[in-house]
């Protein structure tokens, strides 16, 4: 049985130390804001100006006023974003290890009928696989638990803005703003995409160690003993994944379908050059049963036994989290339901859908206590999850919700 006052007067004081940490470079008008667009998020489940007014804390003000005093937060061209996500590190910089993944992704924001929205670019639909307006996003995603992933990064760019220096640079960028935080901790986790040449030489330069999947059209330089020095020849990364061994077995119980089903591969590697240097890099192949073309990955860790291998692919792995990342706040938080036309009031929004769930990543890390009374609170049914976020953020919004119809003061 959740005690129910005890609940409210625990969240208050947790939310109130998570805004006031993220909050503490603000003048106090944009803390206001910040406490009101992040309780007014969570309680109207939607990013729309109009249905957040209706539920932010401070009720004594008319509904108009409450809209207009967020909007001109949410379009004024002030250094608000900057501070925020100058405090963002203080919650996730001291959970990073060394070998804490750092997963890359993109993803878009799906705006198929907008047409006055500033800088409406034409991005893929995730979801259809149609080109449609929208916007980009680069997103990384700190994974200190399994699927517990910490949102450090997520920022939309377009094309259309004129300030746009192309894709390429945004990621980039990005990546080395969070190695400079970590000083040089994690490893990167990226997907197909990213075994372009632009990143590699890039990341190698900069001694990023990563996991990146190779589509198989990158070519290599493999090293053939045919003589008393031998020497390194170039070959396809699919003719070399082909011709490589593997002879190693590993097996992994995997959830398809709400069913457990044993899975078995045959694991190899091979050591690798990129053509023009000199760095060692590894190629991991994994191989099973009913796919003809082998799974490749490419790793600046060191591999040297099956269970280095095997390592790898987990690292693999666990980049899907970043995918159960962006379909919660599609789905929970509904990044796609922004109405707004700003770019600067697009923009403050997302980072309020950020952190959202970089809260509820911090409360399943650090305050496991709070979180099953959320959790217990919720009342949702007793089925074993893995990605806890859903069930915490409808705890969060039923609790604050009772905050407000018992009139208790929150904050």
């Amino acid at each position: 049985m959740v005690k129910q006052d005890a609940l409210m007067e625990s969240l208050s004081s947790n939310l109130h130390g998570f805004l006031k940490q993220i909050g503490a470079n603000l003048r106090v008008p944009q803390k206001k804001f910040l406490r009101d667009g992040f309780v007014g998020l969570v309680r109207a489940g939607h990013p729309i100006v109009c249905q957040m007014g209706r539920e932010i804390p401070n009720q004594r003000s008319r509904y108009t006023s409450r809209v207009k005093r967020l909007d001109l937060h949410l379009t004024a061209e002030t250094d608000f974003d900057e501070r925020v996500k100058e405090s963002l590190p203080v919650i996730w910089l001291p959970l990073v290890t060394e070998d804490t993944p750092l997963i890359l992704d993109l993803s878009d924001l799906a705006k198929p009928l907008a047409r006055k929205m500033d800088y409406l670019a034409t991005v893929r639909d995730g979801s259809t696989g149609d080109l449609v307006n929208g916007y980009w996003l680069v997103e990384i995603y700190a994974s200190i638990a399994r699927k517990n992933p910490f949102p450090i990064l997520l920022e939309a760019f377009s094309h259309e803005a004129p300030d746009c220096p192309g894709q390429n640079p945004i990621v980039l960028n990005a990546v080395r703003r969070v190695f400079d935080l970590t000083d040089g901790r994690g490893v990167l986790v990226v997907d197909r995409g990213g075994d372009a040449r632009v990143f590699l030489d890039d990341w190698l330069d900069h001694a990023y160690r990563f996991v990146v999947r190779l589509r198989g059209d990158r070519h290599f330089m493999q090293f053939y003993a045919v003589s008393e020095q031998g020497q390194w020849i170039p070959i396809e990364g699919r003719d070399l994944a082909e011709r490589t061994p593997t002879p190693h077995r590993w097996s992994r119980v995997v959830k398809s379908k709400g069913r457990e089903v044993l899975r078995i591969s045959r694991v190899g590697w091979v050591t690798v050059r990129l053509p023009g240097r000199t760095d060692v890099l590894t190629m991991v192949v994994a191989r099973s049963p009913g796919n003809d073309v082998p799974f490749m990955l490419l790793t600046t860790l060191p591999v040297q036994t099956p269970a280095d291998a095997k390592r790898v692919l987990r690292y693999y792995i666990r980049r899907w989290e970043c995918e159960e990342g962006i379909q919660f706040l599609k789905e929970q938080v509904n990044l796609e339901a922004i109405r707004t036309f700003r770019w600067t009031a697009i923009c403050r929004l997302i980072l309020l859908a950020m952190l959202v769930m970089l809260y509820l990543a911090r409360l399943w890390e650090n305050h496991l206590t709070l979180a099953e009374r959320l959790i217990d609170y919720a009342q949702v049914l007793p089925h074993q999850v893995d990605f806890m976020f859903y069930r915490l953020l409808t705890g969060l919004m039923h609790v604050l919700n009772a905050c407000f119809y018992l009139r208790k003061d929150l904050l």
